[in-house]
């Protein structure tokens, strides 16, 4: 039976208008996401399985497009497998709270706040650089690396040209670890004491960085490491 058949009040649609997206399941945003099912397997019916092969709707936003495939999921084709990922990224960035008010981060708890939505469940290593003002205010940030093995990727020219063109008056250091372990690396401890001496040497404060993952952070100001 297809799902427009079903009553009304066991529609995903029409539950998500009658009641919000709080009255739906997992598999039902995700069905609703998905749209259409095939002959014999419902959208719900699809939803239903793509969240059994991959746990749930985090693990599943972990997935590339490449590993989704290869589940062989009928009825998964490429175009949808794009707009799950893409509905659950929208998603993750909304918990970021970005929106048009000026951001500060007075403390590592805000920006471990900010980004853990963002890079906290990623299974990559990503290093980012987050230039502010005098203020501690957002000013814009730079992926300098993604998939980090060694801190010679991590290079100042990159990070400190990125702060001269933003007009930075300071930095954040900010970098995930998918292993969950938060006590830095020593390839941490050695590029964060080469981006701190590159920055007294420019005129631009690195005030911290900041290791996120899903079970804290650690930052490095805190430990009296900057």
């Amino acid at each position: 039976m297809k799902i427009k058949d079903w009553p009304a009040g066991d529609r995903p649609r029409e539950k998500f208008y009658e009641k919000g997206s709080y009255g739906l399941t997992d598999t039902e945003l995700l069905a609703i996401v998905i749209g259409k099912g095939l002959k014999n397997k419902t959208a719900l019916d699809l939803a239903k399985e793509i969240v059994n092969r991959t746990g749930d709707l985090r693990k599943l936003s972990q997935k590339s497009v490449g590993e989704i495939e290869r589940l062989g999921i009928a009825g998964l084709g490429r175009v949808k497998i794009i707009s799950i990922l893409a509905a659950l990224e929208a998603g993750r960035r909304s918990l970021s709270n970005r929106t048009g008010k000026k951001i500060k981060f007075q403390n590592p708890e805000a920006i471990y706040k900010y980004y853990y939505p963002l890079i906290g469940g990623l299974k990559h290593e990503v290093f980012k650089v987050v230039a502010v003002d005098g203020r501690n205010t957002f000013i814009n940030e730079h992926t300098i690396s993604k998939g980090i093995k060694d801190a010679s990727l991590v290079h100042p020219r990159e990070v400190f040209q990125f702060a001269l063109n933003e007009d930075a008056s300071a930095i954040f250091l900010i970098h995930n670890h998918p292993s969950g372990i938060l006590k830095p690396s020593e390839d941490d401890l050695k590029i964060t004491e080469r981006l701190r001496g590159a920055g007294d040497l420019m005129g631009v404060q690195v005030i911290d960085h900041v290791i996120i993952c899903e079970q804290g952070y650690y930052s490095f100001s805190q430990h009296h490491l900057l």
